[in-house]
């Protein structure tokens, strides 16, 4: 895989990989940014445990984040969407992409894209990325689900990469010199269904009122009847409807 990346960036490849998260958490120390990108997964995985299905033909990716402290975590849920919007938005600039809580990508209301952020316990972040390039499944997800190429963008998952890359380099950077508040701020400028009705299914209950927003930690604002209640994870639907 022949590409430029960015200064001080690390990239390897593999053809076949049973997670490409579980191959950063292998990395020794010291391999902060370092991206492994694998052209099929066999034990990929999504939120919440959830089987991520991975034919070749689409992007996996997972970037290694060291950090001087795990609170620093959180917002790279926000920073990675954003990047990868825009890296997305580059190569495939008819496209407006929509960045749904916490952590999927959407077009025209299809999930494109799912992030799943791990650590060590320790201070290493593990970025992991899919998506959709040339397929999608055709059942059994938990929302609509669509591909570049079925939205009429059939890029290489390559241009894709060096694009993300690019734009999560130039992002830390910008998160280093002015902190997260203008990764909240691009993040909510693509927030899908703000102002809409919205469903939020936890553990041990089901909210519905109206998506108000995030919170400075990025929790997400849930109005409910003039009652605020900051979410901090749960599957989200929009319309108050599974």
């Amino acid at each position: 895989m022949n590409l430029t990346i960015p200064q001080g960036w690390r990239l390897i490849f593999k053809k076949e990989t049973l997670s490409t998260n579980e191959d950063v958490k292998a990395l020794p120390a010291g391999s902060d940014k370092t991206a492994v990108c694998a052209e099929m997964q066999t034990g990929g995985r999504g939120r919440m445990g959830r089987r991520w299905v991975s034919p070749k033909g689409n992007l996996y990716v997972s970037v290694c984040v060291e950090l001087a402290s795990l609170r620093e975590a959180e917002i790279y849920s926000f920073l990675s969407a954003v990047a990868l919007a825009e890296a997305i938005e580059s190569v495939c600039p008819e496209l407006e992409i929509k960045c749904k809580w916490p952590n999927d990508l959407m077009i025209d209301g299809k999930k494109v894209s799912g992030i799943l952020l791990e650590t060590d316990g320790v201070k290493r972040l593990i970025v992991g990325i899919g998506v959709n390039i040339a397929d999608f499944p055709a059942t059994g997800t938990l929302y609509p689900v669509t591909s570049l190429t079925a939205s009429g963008h059939p890029v290489t998952k390559e241009a894709v990469l060096e694009a993300l890359l690019r734009r999560f380099d130039t992002w830390q950077k910008e998160l280093k010199n002015g902190g997260k508040a203008a990764v909240l701020e691009a993040w909510r400028q693509r927030a899908f269904g703000l102002g809409g009705k919205i469903a939020v299914n936890l553990p041990d209950k089901r909210l519905e009122g109206t998506f108000d927003g995030l919170d400075k930690d990025g929790r997400l604002l849930l109005n409910r009847s003039g009652e605020i209640i900051a979410i901090t994870a749960g599957d989200v639907f929009f319309g108050g409807k599974e």
